[in-house]
């Protein structure tokens, strides 16, 4: 059994790995002299064609997905300098504003969270995908910064705009004009992005707990305690939240109540979040491996080794997982013989989100460059996204 100091020992291995594997967020832009904000790590959104994605270079760009041209791009504005509640007191000397979490589009805006600590909404012509103002619609809070960065990712529903900040609060804000209707404040930094079921929001927490909050008002319906810190993203599915953690452990939570039902135990921590097929549930893991487990007992049914971690959100194609190591390799996983196959090496590491379309599957790796993978064939391109 566990001791209570090995856990402890464990979490604070764990922090450093996370400080490790997180260096292009904490060390890239802090050089001697240099002052530069980090570098994100964007994942992308596609709507109607285009693909939406936040640059290194601190912009949200719109790419054709048809010919991989670039459409747009607009800036964040020069932060003001957060007050490092992230941890990560990078002085901001550059007017590049790092972008963590994925672009997401609703109604007529595209919205995007900095690490300046702000929240934007630009307008987004479904009608002419080439058209974009470089003034945002409107901005959370429309003066100074809410006093930390925001590294999770932003979920739109039932119109309002969910996300949690490195300050430890989960913010609900009116989509359409961009003010706060809610806060609520957890025990630590929220890098987690957060998933919305029915009237119910779930989202974890540096305070090793996942939290269910009521939609509407933001109060606290339950919450669900591990032994380290979540930064996953929920999957919720069939009236069970699904979440990995710091501490190892894969959970399956009930969603109405947050009781345990089943935990699985790998050999690293669970950063990306899962994915579920045929009520199979496949998590890939920072000890290299993807997991195919029962969603009902949790039972192993099969693991992939991969041979590089995966902090890469994995997608569903078809039949098949696609998943993205921090290697470079991209593998698809077919969930009808458990076979796994090479698609590419694309040789430069990936952390961001991956995102599918009409059989192709999008990656943005960590030199900033955008691919298209075919995932019949591996054909590849490349996009322009920088200028």
């Amino acid at each position: 059994m566990r001791t209570r100091h090995s856990t402890i020992l464990l979490f604070k291995i764990s922090l450093l790995l996370v400080i490790l594997l997180l260096g292009g967020l904490v060390f890239s832009g802090c050089r001697a002299g240099m002052g530069a904000v980090p570098k994100g790590w964007s994942g992308g959104t596609i709507v109607d064609g285009t693909l939406l994605v936040g640059s290194m270079e601190g912009k949200l760009v719109a790419a054709n997905t048809t010919d991989g041209s670039r459409l747009w791009a607009v800036s964040l504005e020069t932060p003001e300098s957060a007050d490092g509640g992230g941890g990560f007191g990078c002085a901001p000397a550059s007017t590049a504003v790092a972008i963590y979490g994925s672009p997401v589009v609703a109604e007529d805006l595209v919205y995007v969270g900095g690490y300046n600590g702000k929240i934007y909404a630009f307008a987004f012509d479904r009608d002419e995908p080439g058209f974009s103002r470089d003034e945002p619609r409107w901005v959370y809070p429309r003066q100074g910064n809410i006093g930390a960065p925001i590294v999770g990712g932003i979920i739109v529903s039932q119109g309002k705009l969910y996300f949690g900040s490195a300050n430890g609060k989960v913010y609900a804000l009116d989509a359409a004009d961009g003010y706060k209707e809610w806060e609520f404040e957890t025990g630590d930094k929220i890098w987690s992005t957060p998933a919305i079921d029915g009237d119910t929001l779930f989202i974890g927490s540096f305070d090793n707990k996942l939290y269910a909050l009521n939609a509407t008002d933001g109060s606290k319906k339950w919450e669900f305690e591990t032994e380290g810190a979540i930064v996953s993203t929920p999957l919720a599915y069939n009236n069970t939240v699904y979440i990995g953690s710091f501490d190892r452990y894969l959970y399956a939570v009930d969603a109405a109540d947050g009781s345990l039902r089943w935990k699985f135990m790998a050999e690293n921590w669970f950063w990306a979040k899962p994915v579920v097929y045929n009520n199979i549930i496949y998590a890939g893991c920072l000890d290299g491996k993807v997991y195919a487990l029962d969603a009902d007992s949790g039972d192993k049914l099969i693991e992939f080794d991969l041979g590089s971690p995966v902090s890469s959100s994995p997608v569903l194609v078809d039949n098949s997982v696609i998943v993205a190591t921090k290697g470079g390799v991209v593998y698809a996983l077919d969930t009808g013989d458990n076979q796994q196959r090479q698609l590419v090496n694309l040789e430069e590491k990936v952390y961001a989100p991956l995102v599918a379309s009409q059989g192709i599957v999008y990656i943005h790796s960590e030199r900033d460059a955008v691919y298209a993978v075919d995932v019949r064939t591996g054909a590849i391109r490349e996009f322009n996204i920088r200028l």
